[in-house]
Formats: C-alpha cells, structure tokens, sequence
C-alpha cells in the first residue's frame, strides 16, 4: 500500500503526537486509506513532515452520531466540531496509530528540491522516494 502524506495544523500535530488527539476529523476521505501508512505534513507556519503514523480504521457517521463517539477523542470543543461539519449530514473519524516522531523533521524547502513535493490541502500520496528516504532516515 502506499503511503500518503496528511497535512494537519501544527496544534492537532501536537495533539496526535502527545497520545491525546486518537481521532482526526475530516469532511471528505477515501475509506479505502484505512490502515495505510502516512507522513504527518504539519502546515504553517511549520511547513514540514514531523512524524509518521498509520491510518487505522476510518469510521463515516451521522455528524451527531459522529461527536457523540469520537469527539473527545478529537480534542475539539462541540462548538468547533458544529462549525467544522456545518451542512454536512455525515462525517469522518480517522483513528490515527503507530505515531512516531523523526529525528529530524524535513522542511519544505528540502522537500521541493529534492522531491518535487508539493504540500496537499488536505491529504496526498507520497513521492514514494519521499516515503523511502523517510523511513531509512526513521
């Protein structure tokens, strides 16, 4: 399977790699991700890939239905969850596992040069050279 790289804002990051945040929200991604390996791109002002994670199970419910069995477990208050999924009838709770920091992050800079990465809005699949040098390098 290949491997994708999940932008996330640099406070949900941090959220995930303490063991807090075990969920990540999303309005839109192919279940078929489910238990793919992933490159954590933490967006700006970092603009780098910190960490490595496995998608586990994807879980698409009602948006109600969705706070009630995974909003704790996202770390977002029930006002920023509404805002979130407002005019959404259904959401999508991503079990984030197998978090692990690298040593050494890689900015974007590095990135484009060496990878003709570009960073995604919401998720992308790997430059699988990016994907093979991350993990010699982990």
């Amino acid at each position: 399977m290949r491997t994708i790289v999940l932008s996330l804002k640099p406070k949900w990051a941090a959220l995930i790699s303490s063991g807090r945040k075990t969920i990540e929200l999303r309005r839109r991604f192919p279940r078929y991700l489910a238990d793919c390996p992933a490159l954590v791109y933490e967006s700006s002002p970092k603009c780098e890939v910190t960490a490595t994670l496995r998608i586990g199970a994807i879980h698409e419910l009602p948006v109600e239905d969705l706070w009630h069995v995974h909003g704790e477990a996202s770390c977002v208050n029930q006002e920023g969850f509404a805002t979130y999924f407002q005019g959404r009838d259904t959401g999508l709770g991503i079990e984030v596992t197998e978090h692990s920091p690298l040593n050494e992050s890689w900015k974007l800079t590095r990135l484009r040069e060496e990878f003709e990465f570009i960073a995604p809005q919401s998720w992308a699949y790997a430059p699988p050279r990016l994907a093979e040098a991350i993990r010699a390098f982990s």
